[in-house]
Order: structure tokens, then sequence, then C-alpha cells
């Protein structure tokens, strides 16, 4: 028993190494040391990954809608809206069939006698009595035109007792908020004068009692001048003895003269500030009154103006039947701008096959070497490549799929190689030291073609002079590659 625990613990724990090598060169890319158990591990964590994601995404996504069974808020009231709907077209299907019935008869020919009640009747006739025309088989038009000039009769009497109705209202409501308007207005311009007498009265007391801590001021000035006054005379009628102790008490009496006017200055600044915000209090409030005043203004105004559009819109959107849905009869109708963008639009799909191509493929390109950029790509110099700094013996890359259309030594940049790739690019490599491939090679991308170097006439150290070419220009390689 032991022994076959040891057997499966050395397989599950038995090293093996997995190799990547480049097909062509037998290159080393990349190995790993694996184990079964490592595998194993791996293996059952990635798949416990997937589930939980694969959960997460069913559960927290719209994904879920997808699920057989499962019922959402958002379709349950379209269902229901939807119901509605139906109702209330089947309710309409119901009274256009029943009306159809009706007409039927008369139609075909089979009744002579119809009876008729308008919707609106004229106020000079009973309401009680019926509309009965005799029909004949032969031709429906005498009572075509009978019905159709009661119902002009009756519709026009009835428009004019609407609008007379609709305008006498309109006045009475233009005079009720006219005279709402005045009345607000009056309130509001006697509370304005009031506030601004009280503001006046009060900038008035401001004043007086600030003139008199002015006289206060003045007088204790006088004081303190009498007190000096008195202090110099004495001063010279006492002896020398007692000059020390009168020196003394002048500067006690000129601190107490600058402790009394400090406090008075600060009483002074707090009082003048107290005054200050209470006038901007009051300047605010009045400001904030006027403005109500003037909001209560603009909404009388957008009420006259909504009220009359109101009643003008009730009296051109007035008809006498409405067994027909108007706003649904609108929203189906299709106006003449709607027709002009459709026709643009028709005109586009039906001419736009072959007015351009696009490309749907994305071109992918690697750095041939990595180093740093000696000279980069300038048209002004007509030097249109980018010269990349390498250590000589570095290997050459190629940046995508293609085809070596040049493979030769010249004298001016030496070993020259020139590869046509994917939707007209041409990628140029120069001053090689080696060349590994051949004229009419394929390469892969990726793959080594070259040696850097210095060959050529121009070369001034070991480098690559890369260019790339797209349908007979040339392009920065630096927009499509990163060197660094």
């Amino acid at each position: 028993m032991k022994k076959t625990k040891d057997k499966i613990k050395s397989k599950l724990t038995k090293k093996f190494r997995l190799v990547v090598l480049n097909e062509a060169s037998f290159e080393e890319r990349f190995s790993f040391k694996l184990t079964r158990l490592n595998v194993f591990v791996f293996g059952g964590i990635i798949s416990v990954l997937l589930i939980g994601v694969t959960v997460f995404i069913i559960a927290f996504t719209p994904i879920k809608e997808y699920i057989p069974g499962y019922s959402s808020t958002k379709l349950k009231r379209q269902a229901t809206s939807l119901f509605y709907k139906v109702d209330s077209l089947q309710a309409e299907v119901n009274v256009l069939s029943k009306f159809t019935e009706a007409i039927r008869p008369i139609l075909i020919g089979e009744d002579t006698i119809v009876t008729i009640s308008l919707p609106y009747r004229n106020t000079k006739v009973d309401e009680s009595l019926a509309l009965k025309f005799p029909v004949k088989n032969d031709s429906i038009a005498s009572l075509i035109e009978k019905v159709r000039l009661e119902m002009d009769s009756t519709y026009q009497e009835h428009y004019k007792n609407e609008t007379s109705l609709l305008q006498k209202k309109h006045q009475e409501a233009e005079v009720s908020l006219q005279g709402l308007h005045k009345k607000s207005f009056d309130d509001l311009e006697e509370k304005f004068v009031s506030t601004q007498e009280k503001q006046g009265d009060s900038i008035q007391d401001l004043r007086i009692t600030l003139l008199s801590k002015d006289k206060q001021i003045s007088g204790l000035k006088k004081q303190i001048a009498l007190t000096e006054i008195e202090a110099k005379h004495t001063n010279q009628s006492l002896s020398k003895g007692n000059k020390q102790a009168i020196i003394d008490q002048q500067k006690n009496a000129e601190k107490v003269r600058k402790e009394v006017q400090t406090l008075l200055q600060k009483e002074f600044i707090t009082k003048e500030k107290i005054v200050s915000t209470n006038h901007e209090q009051e300047v605010r409030g009045l400001n904030a009154m006027l403005f109500s005043k003037e909001a209560v203004i603009d909404s009388l105004t957008f009420q006259l103006v909504s009220q009359q559009q109101k009643k003008i819109g009730e009296l051109a959107n007035e008809k006498p039947f409405k067994e027909v849905d108007t706003l649904a009869i609108q929203l189906l109708a299709r106006s003449s701008r709607d027709s002009i963008f459709r026709e643009a639009v028709e005109r586009e799909d039906r001419y736009s096959l072959f007015d351009f191509e696009t490309s749907t493929i994305d071109d992918v390109f690697f750095a041939p070497v990595k180093g740093i950029i000696t000279e980069g790509y300038n048209v002004k110099d007509k030097h249109f490549a980018v010269d990349i700094a390498v250590t000589k013996g570095t290997a050459v890359k190629s940046i995508a799929d293609g085809t070596i259309i040049f493979a030769e030594w010249t004298a001016q940049t030496g070993y020259v190689i020139i590869i046509e790739h994917a939707n007209k690019y041409l990628s140029v490599y120069k001053h090689n030291e080696t060349l590994y491939r051949d004229q009419g090679d394929l390469v892969k991308s990726g793959e080594v073609i070259s040696i850097a170097g210095s060959s050529g006439e121009y070369s001034t150290g070991p480098h690559l002079h890369f260019e790339m070419w797209n349908q007979g220009y040339s392009v920065n390689p630096i927009n499509f590659i990163e060197f660094e």
C-alpha cells in the first residue's frame, strides 16, 4: 500500500520541461518546468475561475434576460402597456364594426328609412325628435346632401355658441387677473415705501447717536485739556522735590487717557460694523422683495398668456366627431420634412455601393530591433527613415509577414533587404553585416533576416537604417512601431 502511494506521489511530483522552439532556426523561445500535480492544480483553478466568471456575468449582466423562464419587470410593464393598447384598439374595432353593420343596410338599399342622432343639435330644434329621411334604392345622393346640410348648420351654431362662451370666460378671467395684479402691485409698493421710510428713520437715528458720541468725545477732550493746564499750573507752584511725583502722575494720566481713547475707538468701530451690517441686511431684504414682486408679475403675465393660448388652442382644435384618435393620426401622418429625409437616406443607400472602399484589416508591426534612435524621420532633409543605434551582431527581425523582393549588396548602404507586406506596405533594412534570407523567400513576423552592422559608404557606426513605405509614399515608422 505504501509503495503504491509512493509511486503515485512520484508520478505526480515528477518534473517535466515544456520547451517552445523556433521551427526555422531551432532557437529556444521559452521553457517551463511542470509536474502533473501543478498541471492538475492550475487546470482546476482556471476551471473554477471560469465557472465563477460565467456565473457572475450571467447573474449581474443583461445576459440573464435570455435565460428561459426569467421574468423582468421591464418586460412585464411592456406587456401590460401592450395589453391595454390592444384592449383600447379592440374597443375601437368594436365601435367601427357596429357602425359598419348599422350603415350596411342603407348602402346596399335594404332599408328606406334612416334614423340619425347628431352629436351637436341646434338649440332651436326639439332634441327629442330624431331626423328621419326617406331613402330611395336607386340613389342616396339626396339623403347624403340633407344630412350634410343639417350637420353643417348644427355644427356652425354650436361653434358660435362655444366661441361666445369662451370669449366671455376669457374676458372675465383677464379682468380678474388684472385686478389681482393691480392689487398685488399696490401692496408691494406700499410695503416698499414703508420699509424705505423705516430705513431712513433708522439711518437718521444712527446719525444722531454718532453726533452725540462725537459731542461726548469732544467734552472728554476738553476735560483732558483743562486737567493738563491745571497740572502745569500746580507743577509750577510746587517745589522741586514734588516734581518727580507730578511727572509720575502725568505719565499715569497719559496712560489712562490712551486707554480711554482706545476703548472709545473700539466701541465706535464695533457700532459702525453693526450699523453697516444692519444696513446691508435691510438692503438685501428690499432687493429680495423687489425680486419677488417681479417674479409675481412674470407669473401673472405667464398665466394670462398660457390661458389665452389654451383657449385659442381649444377653439382651433375643436371637432364635432371624436371617434378617431387625432394624436395617433398626427403621429402616423408623414410630414414633408420626413418624406424628404427618407428620400435622401434611400438615395444614399441606393447609390453608395461603389463610392468608396473600406478596409477592415488592422495592420500590426513589431520592432525589428530595440535601441536608441539617433536620427529620426525628417522630410525636409530627405531622411525618410529612422536610425537605431545597436551593438554589432544584433539580430534584425521582420516586422510582419511578407515576401523578400530585394536582398543584395549596394556600395552606399551595404547589405540591404526589402520586404513586401500586406496592404501594400514595404519595409527596408540597410547597413546590415550579413543576410540570412534571399530574394523570393517568405518570412514570418519576428523571424531573423539579418545581422546589424556598419556596411556601406554612408554608415558611421553599427546601426540599422529602417524605412517604411505605403503605396509609393514614405511613412514615419514611429507612428507604427515603438523602438525604445
